[in-house]
């Protein structure tokens, strides 16, 4: 073989396994999950063979094109039938000096694991083909070109192939190392929390609750010694807001002292059918009306609850002596939730507040793929509203 030739050939071969690195080095995975893509790319590799192969064949006599296409149609099996592929490029490969398919083969033959031993007979056997196609075995220039064009169709090729599978092994180990390490930082994040319930629920115990039962205890010796009727009253309202404070207090203490597991939702949980009794007893003048399906999720109708628990609170405090209106309904598949305040009509008391009582609101929704908003209109009064797919 002349020089010329073997550089000509070798140009030819490089662009074609080009086209055998893009397709043979795309996830297994999402070729099986797009078969057409696949077939898509096995086409573009075996038009760019016979691409390859056409700068040393255009000038052959037909039955060295014959082998040339047949080499190159072959290669439209290569991933179900390597084996097909490579015997359909040995005669172009050995009378036709076609080296673009038997390398794409190779190639793929490469990327495979399973045929490990397979490839290293098959590039043992297309190196043997190359040299028995000789004309002439002339010493040394048949070690220093022969041989080493040899390596560089057969060897090379499958070495490549099986380098870059082994390069996308080693990066999908580093993906499952790195979500291992995501997880473990995501164990650890969740022990901390756990510790973090546990000091909030001692503190919760330890201080709320003594204080809540401070003042259930003061307004019960209140109704007893007072005189009048409207005192008594407020006085009784209290001791049962702070009772029913001091239930839910403990049912929230029981949560958040829990380690995890079926057992946090244990106690009962408000649902949308406890709306009406919170808005009775919160001494509002308050209208209701919800228009709501009977199998929302129990999340669904928590956030609903607390949302209006949240908006009562938020009336008592900014919109004093106000009328509020709350209602309920599913519009376009959308459950909304809005709870209006008109603007107080008696002095503001002065409360304190975390100001997280939105934050909270804001979690939940999100949680359910919604959103919580609020706004103050300028009378003075105000709307909040929750909305979630339904």
């Amino acid at each position: 073989m002349s020089e010329s030739e073997s550089e000509v050939e070798g140009a030819g071969a490089g662009a074609g396994l080009g086209a055998g690195v893009a397709g043979g080095a795309a996830d297994p995975t999402a070729r099986a999950a797009r078969p057409w893509l696949s077939a898509l790319v096995d086409v573009a590799v075996a038009l760019g063979a016979a691409a390859g192969s056409s700068v040393v064949l255009v000038d052959s006599d037909p039955g060295s094109v014959a082998l040339g296409a047949v080499a190159c149609a072959g290669l439209l099996v290569r991933r179900r039938l390597p084996w097909v592929s490579l015997l359909l490029a040995l005669p172009a490969f050995a009378w036709a000096d076609a080296f673009v398919p038997v390398m794409v083969a190779l190639f793929t033959l490469g990327t495979m694991p399973s045929q490990r031993r397979a490839t290293v007979v098959a590039v043992v056997v297309s190196a043997l083909v190359h040299l028995v196609s000789v004309d002439t075995w002339e010493f040394p220039d048949f070690v220093t070109e022969d041989v080493v064009d040899a390596a560089l169709y057969t060897a090379v090729p499958a070495l490549l192939g099986a380098f870059l599978h082994a390069r996308r092994s080693l990066a999908d180990q580093l993906g499952a190392l790195r979500a291992s390490s995501a997880r473990e930082r995501e164990r650890d994040a969740h022990d901390a929390l756990e510790r973090e319930r546990a000091v909030l629920a001692r503190e919760m115990h330890d201080v709320v609750s003594h204080q809540v039962s401070l003042i259930a205890v003061q307004a019960g010796a209140l109704q007893m010694v007072a005189r009048d009727d409207e005192t008594r009253g407020a006085a009784r309202t209290i001791r049962r807001l702070s009772v029913a404070t001091l239930d839910e207090l403990r049912s929230m203490v029981e949560v958040l002292r829990a380690s995890g597991g079926d057992d946090r939702d244990a106690s009962p949980q408000p649902a949308v059918v406890d709306v009406p009794r919170l808005v009775a007893e919160s001494g509002i003048d308050a209208t209701l009306d919800l228009d709501l399906p009977d199998d929302l999720s129990s999340a669904q109708q928590r956030a609903l609850y607390r949302t209006v628990q949240e908006g009562l609170t938020n009336a008592r405090k900014h919109a004093t002596g106000a009328r509020v209106a709350i209602s309920a309904r599913v519009e376009a598949g959308t459950v909304l939730l809005h709870i209006d305040a008109g603007p107080a009509t008696e002095p503001l008391p002065d409360l304190p507040s975390a100001r997280l009582g939105m934050t909270g609101l804001g979690e939940r929704a999100e949680l359910l793929g919604g959103t919580v908003s609020g706004v103050t209109r300028d009378d003075g009064s105000h709307r909040l509203t929750l909305q979630f797919p339904l």
